[in-house]
């Protein structure tokens, strides 16, 4: 339910339908001329050469997630220019986003039409034009190929169009559930259940933590500059991270149960930094994002830990350890789990030791006893 309503309708079927409804709507179903936007043109090329390879190398879950990536920006292109007041206000900003998108359009129908032909097929035809179809044994059917992908020529008119995909309500969701989950499901549940009472990881002694996390692990603070979620994954997002480094880092955490986009976005925040890379749903995910649980009302809370006082790369230590020891080695998630980090009574600690940001304690305001992970 959450893929088709957030993802094909909300993403794809959003750009298309209120493309192609605006050309219809405000400019009686012709598109109009204008520049080519060269910046935005620079993105979706660059991402059409990535889903390509992608395919070169049979990665089709990949390839798809990067179509789904252009569709995302075009959508925060039409957002941010607001075309139904740039129509009266600046006609050739408005004209310049609906011709470019018309073209972009066009090229995700080319790219996507292996993964849903009939669609694409349909979307096509409200311009006039097909995609080429090839079958064994019948005549090749002309259209467009992948030949043609960020060619600006050849669209002229939308005809009118109608919505094809229908959103799932929670009814039908169940409904389907109940039909296809069967014992499966109930046998997926427990060996998930067993897998992780396996996997709990080993803890230390308490008088060896701290000694263990001075050597071991490295915590660092950074700053959140985007976030999105997972589209493989219903409780993930992927936040990506100013660590200071120069790179951006992408991280991805299970908060989408708990905490609103913007709730993430600009926080500096303390990662496990030298986490070994794990790919999770399709991404990979390059350290931890730390937190503290709590509840409200017999509601679980999350709060993640706060040092807006800290740049970016900051380097957070027990009291008393040296703030400019050397960079540490990968570990696995089991070494970092060994050691116990907690909040109590609000101060973020190792075995009674503080932790620090630039000097500073790090503290939570909500989750005041709590685990950190």
């Amino acid at each position: 339910m959450e893929k088709l309503n957030g993802e094909l309708i909300g993403n794809l079927g959003n750009l298309v339908n209120r493309t192609l409804l605006f050309v219809n709507k405000y400019y009686e179903g012709k598109i109009p001329d204008a520049p080519v936007d060269e910046e935005l043109w620079t993105k979706v090329r660059e991402l059409e050469a990535k889903a390509t390879a992608s395919l070169e190398w049979a990665d089709l879950k990949d390839a798809f997630h990067t179509m789904f990536e252009i569709s995302d920006i075009c959508n925060k292109k039409f957002q941010a220019t607001e075309p139904w007041k740039a129509r009266t206000e600046t006609p050739n900003v408005a004209e310049s986003l609906i011709h470019n998108l018309c073209y972009v359009i066009k090229d995700l129908m080319i790219m996507m039409n292996p993964y849903m032909p009939q669609y694409t097929q349909k979307i096509m035809s409200y311009f006039g034009k097909s995609i080429q179809v090839k079958k064994v044994g019948m005549e090749t059917q002309p259209g467009y190929t992948w030949e043609d992908l960020g060619k600006l020529e050849g669209l002229t008119t939308v005809e009118p169009t109608e919505v094809y995909f229908k959103p799932m309500d929670q009814k039908t969701m169940l409904a389907f559930r109940e039909k296809f989950g069967g014992k499966q499901q109930k046998a997926d549940k427990k060996e998930k259940k067993a897998d992780k009472k396996k996997a709990e990881p080993v803890v230390l002694p308490l008088d060896q933590q701290a000694d263990f996390f001075n050597k071991n692990i490295e915590l660092t603070v950074a700053k959140i500059v985007d976030v999105k979620p997972n589209p493989e994954g219903e409780k993930l997002y992927i936040e990506t991270l100013d660590d200071g480094s120069g790179t951006p880092r992408t991280i991805q955490s299970g908060l989408r149960m708990y905490l609103k986009e913007s709730d993430l976005l600009g926080k500096h925040v303390i990662i496990a930094s030298n986490l070994a890379p794990r790919t999770m749903r399709g991404v990979e995910s390059r350290g931890m994002l730390l937190a503290g649980h709590y509840e409200v009302d017999g509601k679980e809370c999350v709060e993640v830990l706060d040092a807006g006082w800290a740049a970016p790369g900051t380097k957070v230590v027990l009291e008393g350890a040296d703030v400019n020891a050397a960079k540490k080695a990968e570990i696995t998630g089991d070494e970092f789990f060994s050691v116990q980090i907690a909040a109590k009574d609000g101060l973020v600690q190792i075995a009674g030791k503080k932790l620090l940001a630039d000097g500073k304690e790090i503290k939570t305001e909500k989750a005041l006893d709590s685990d950190i992970a």
